[in-house]
């Protein structure tokens, strides 16, 4: 029996001396890519998380990680490398994790070749050995999107989309010579913040609309990127007429049910605030003006005007072209943009030169062969709009008589 347990121990000391020769010459070391895949195959263009781990049961001097050339995807790393302590195959290790997002670039069976981290760590004696450790080579299936899934450019495959709108102040409440602002943000799960979409121009009918920069940012977080995009505009109406925004409609990839989703941001009322004491003081201003030297003054000055105006019909061929309401409308508008402009009305001014250009493409046209009437034109919307809180204010009166000048 003794000698045994003499054999025994014999038998246990030599393996438990092997096993710690083993760990002082080749250390216990374990590296793995993963690429996070769903149930059905990735559609190329299609968000997927590449997580790679790699640990080594030993004091790491250096290390660096060499990636393979990703000539199939786009790829973007996911914050920086973490580093933490876990018990593998029966030793505490040091573990080093890279996440990276990529994005398939054509369909078919593509292959992301071996990751190789190499490393300088010490022995037990202190001195300094090398090793390299190397992955297995990945293998991911990418399909091509139906036609019912390709949006072109800005395909968005995302786990959710948020939108917020909102106005400042609210889009039926704006003061009258008042600018609103609307902001407009996206934030998407999934995606970076250079992958949302560029809305197309905000316009519509009866409003008056300037596009700010677009305000992107990717935030970081444990389940993936959240992709933020922020979209301004100044919005002013055109008249005290109420008119409607149109609705944002915005196509995304669900890659959680696999399916095409629609997120409508709904249309809104825009329009100057319409109450009875307005209209009140309107009416009151109205009648005391009309029995008021200054409103006698105006008249005249009105009436001398439009006669001066309506005998450039008859030298003009500008009006001759167009048809006899637009030729009346357009004189009209002369008129009310001359006054306006005696008045120094800037706001009303600006209302009467955007009708006037939409009116006739001619005048239109002309006006960009002009840099100073730009120039002036350029310091009224920035006046107007806020853009510019150190904005040159032309004077209206020359102004005036250019646009005139450029109409007959």
């Amino acid at each position: 029996m003794a000698r045994l347990i003499y054999i025994v121990s014999i038998f246990l000391l030599a393996f438990i001396s092997k096993s710690e020769a083993q760990s002082i010459d080749t250390p216990a070391s374990k590296i793995e890519a993963v690429v996070e895949l769903p149930k059905e195959k990735p559609y190329v263009g299609e968000p997927l998380r590449l997580i790679l781990r790699s640990a080594i049961h030993a004091q790491v001097a250096s290390e660096r990680i060499y990636q393979p050339e990703l000539t199939d995807f786009d790829w973007q790393q996911f914050g920086v490398d973490t580093f933490s302590n876990e018990f593998i195959d029966g030793f505490w290790m040091p573990v080093v994790t890279r996440v990276l997002m990529i994005y398939p670039l054509r369909a078919g069976q593509l292959t992301i070749n071996s990751f190789r981290r190499h490393i300088t760590y010490y022995t037990s004696d202190g001195s300094r050995t090398e090793t390299e450790l190397i992955s297995k080579p990945i293998s991911i299936d990418v399909a091509s999107r139906a036609s019912d899934l390709d949006q072109g450019t800005f395909w968005l495959p995302a786990k959710s989309i948020r939108i917020i709108d909102k106005w400042e102040p609210d889009p039926d409440k704006i003061r009258s010579g008042e600018t609103a602002k609307r902001i407009l943000t996206i934030e998407a799960e999934g995606l970076t913040a250079d992958r949302l979409p560029n809305l197309p121009n905000f316009r519509a009918p009866g409003i008056i609309t300037f596009a700010r920069p677009i305000e992107r940012q990717t935030v970081i977080t444990d389940q993936g990127p959240i992709g933020k995009a922020v979209y301004q505009w100044s919005i002013r109406p055109v008249s005290t007429t109420p008119a409607t925004s149109p609705a944002i409609k915005i196509k995304w990839f669900d890659v959680s049910k696999r399916i095409m989703q629609e997120t409508v941001v709904p249309e809104r009322l825009i329009a100057y605030i319409q109450n009875s004491s307005s209209k009140e003081k309107i009416d009151n201003n109205f009648f005391s003006g009309v029995l008021s030297t200054r409103s006698a003054t105006e008249f005249i000055l009105f009436f001398i005007i439009t006669y001066s105006l309506t005998y450039l019909i008859y030298t003009s061929n500008s009006l001759k072209k167009l048809e006899f309401r637009k030729s009346i409308e357009k004189l009209r508008l002369v008129i009310i943009l001359l006054i306006k402009a005696i008045k120094n009305q800037q706001s009303d001014f600006y209302i009467t030169m955007t009708k006037l250009k939409a009116l006739d493409k001619c005048f239109h046209d002309k006006i960009f062969f002009h840099q100073d009437i730009k120039q002036d034109l350029k310091h009224i919307e920035d006046s107007l709009f806020g853009l510019s809180d150190k904005g040159c204010k032309p004077k209206l009166r020359p102004l005036a008589l250019k646009l005139i000048k450029i109409v007959f």
